[in-house]
């Protein structure tokens, strides 16, 4: 018997070095864990000494044999009253609740102890072998008997609550020390108490103790950390983006309005600035959105169809006025043969080649900025489309074009002073192209210029003639005299920049201050387009949309609802969607995205063309 008390000694032994050696944090229950790791190794040991002096009556002063029985009785006391504490902790990590038991378990604890000291040990001799019982001896009974009372009462409390694998390590302990027990009890001689002391703490430390568990457990907990401080992260950002872009909005647009009237050259000047500083600001807004995203792996691509050639003439006019007055020439190289329709993703390969475009405008002092894009093969699914950005500006040192993709990274610092930019752009721009399947490359001569390209798949979709033709005109070249709209917000400055802003095209404005007085109007009226905001008190936009669709009658379901929110992130666009809503255009008003945003929504027959935009005749005048 002593080799199997042994043989359990040895596997506790690589248990306590392998435990030992992993560094663990200073917890209750790593505490809890270690001292039942020493003590049951202690145990085994006084287990086999008790084993041969049981043997050995005659040789073994009574004195001697007494004082190692009741300390390998004791420490197994101590034992079981560990284990139930490790269980406890188990459920509380799992619960949350704190199990007021410490007390009454210590106090268990001590009465067994004194029980153990006190009481005598009866030794009877076999001619199979000699054991012990007697009253000191049964405190182990009655100690193992009350504990595992008092965790199963505590175990069918929580149940549910603790999650499978902690679960398992419970199941087995107890199971385990049932059994073992039971046995022990009509089998006094099968001194079988170390094994299944050393089979529970084996299975605790296999399933909730090794030091790989630990280490995957450390990672999920962490990661847990991180998704929760991801998802803390994105509502800090959605809500700073709401609060930012409706003062902006209200900074933009007004600067819109303002722009349109008489003003000496000098005001207009002023003016331009303060609409291109308000723009510049949502643009790092926005770049703060996109690297959040991206980091938080929830960046998604919308594919749609779009006119890849309209895309590239709206760039023009856009790197055109950044230019201004610069001697920097812009050069456009696009392939013939590209089609007018194809699919993707247009606001991000927009958004890659303002990117791309505006940075070689800003380190460009004179020569030129050359954009190209030309087919690089056919295949089945469409076309694989090389985008290519060349400028003739300071270039990029072969030292710093590896940390050129990383992000808040700005390269020669110190000849690049004064050049406004959060170092974010390119970081954005090839992770975007990276999800369009290509990966965004550059080649640089430090002081001759630098060429950035990437090469990405575009399916090829049939042309709309109608969605052709009005791709083709002035999105801003209209007038609908006889189209009735309701702006929906609660802010009184916003509602002033989008009437303010839309009041050229001579359209029939009503306003709401929230969904319920939306709804009200709506009721009364017959509205052709409705711009509804989305965080308003009483009734949200969203709650509100989804009020109008339950209504009865074709109009509340058809009229078309456009989400006129600062909260640009997806996930809200997602919500917007699923409301019911139609479209969604941003905050600050960008009102050629606005008009676009009208011409797809409002009846064709309201919908006057002019020759220019309504607010340049007015201007003129």
């Amino acid at each position: 018997m002593i080799r199997m008390e042994i043989a359990c000694f040895m596997v506790l032994l690589f248990m306590i070095i392998m435990y030992f050696s992993f560094p663990r944090k200073k917890i209750r229950i790593n505490r809890v864990f270690s001292a039942l790791l020493v003590l049951a190794a202690i145990n085994l040991i006084f287990d086999g000494i008790t084993i041969y002096t049981v043997n050995h009556l005659g040789k073994v002063p009574l004195l001697l044999n007494n004082f190692v029985h009741k300390i390998f009785i004791g420490t197994m006391v101590g034992i079981f009253y560990l284990i139930y504490r490790y269980i406890v902790l188990l459920v509380e990590e799992e619960s949350g609740y704190h199990l007021k038991m410490v007390a009454v378990s210590a106090c268990i604890l001590a009465l067994a102890v004194l029980g153990v000291i006190v009481l005598p040990i009866i030794y009877v001799e076999t001619p199979n072998g000699n054991y012990s019982f007697g009253p000191a001896a049964y405190m182990i009974y009655i100690a193992i008997g009350i504990y595992l009372l008092l965790t199963i009462i505590m175990i069918a409390r929580f149940w549910k609550q603790i999650q499978p694998k902690k679960k398992m390590a419970i199941t087995i302990s107890l199971t385990i020390e049932i059994i073992l027990s039971v046995y022990q009890a009509f089998h006094p001689l099968a001194l079988i108490s170390g094994m299944g002391i050393m089979l529970v703490v084996l299975s605790l430390y296999l399933i909730m103790e090794n030091p790989d568990i630990v280490l995957v457990t450390q990672i999920q907990e962490e990661k847990r950390k991180v998704e929760e401080a991801n998802a803390a992260k994105s509502i800090f950002l959605s809500n700073m983006s709401h609060e930012i872009r409706t003062p902006m909005n209200a900074i933009v647009g007004m600067t819109e309005i303002l722009l349109r009237t008489e003003l000496t050259q000098e005001q207009r000047e002023y003016l331009s600035n303060i609409k291109h500083s308000g723009n510049a600001l949502v643009a790092i807004i926005n770049d703060l959105l996109d690297i959040s995203k991206i980091e938080a792996g929830k960046m998604e691509l919308v594919e749609d169809v779009y006119n890849l050639k309209a895309m590239l003439s709206d760039i023009r006019m856009i790197i055109m006025n950044r230019i201004g007055s610069n001697p920097i020439e812009l050069i456009y190289e696009i392939d013939k043969e590209l089609p007018d329709k194809v699919i993707g993703d247009e606001i991000r390969i927009r958004q890659v080649i303002i990117n791309l475009m505006n940075n070689a405008v800003k380190f460009t002092q004179k020569g030129y900025v050359k954009l190209a894009v030309k087919i690089q093969k056919h295949v089945e699914e469409g076309l694989y489309i090389c985008f290519s950005v060349t400028d003739t500006g300071q270039g990029i040192k072969k030292e710093d074009i590896k940390r050129l993709f990383e992000a808040f990274e700005q390269v020669d610092i110190k000849k690049n002073q004064g050049k406004e930019g959060t170092g974010l752009g390119l970081a954005i721009s090839s992770q975007l192209v990276e999800l369009m399947g290509g990966k965004l490359e550059v080649r640089s001569e430090y002081g001759k210029g630098s060429k950035f390209y990437f090469t990405i798949l575009q399916k090829t979709a049939a042309s709309d003639e109608k969605e052709k033709e009005l791709e083709h005109e002035n999105v801003l070249s209209f007038i609908a005299p006889e189209a009735k709209i309701l702006i929906v917000d609660d802010n009184e400055i916003n509602l002033v920049v989008a009437c303010g802003l839309l009041e050229p095209f001579q359209m029939q404005i009503d306003t709401a201050m929230n969904g319920k007085e939306a709804l009200d109007k709506i009721k009364t009226n017959r509205y052709d387009l409705i711009l509804m905001d989305h965080m308003m008190p009483i009734m949200d936009g969203v709650e509100t949309t989804k009020c109008l669709r339950k209504m009865e009658g074709k109009y509340y379901q058809n009229v078309p609802v456009i989400a006129l929110s600062a909260d640009a992130m997806h996930e809200s666009q997602k919500i917007f969607a699923e409301a019911g809503m139609n479209d969604f255009a941003a905050k600050p008003i960008e009102l050629r995205q606005l008009c676009k945003v009208l011409r797809r929504w409002l009846p064709l027959k309201l919908i006057i063309k002019t020759q220019c935009p309504p607010f340049e005749h007015k201007h003129k005048k």
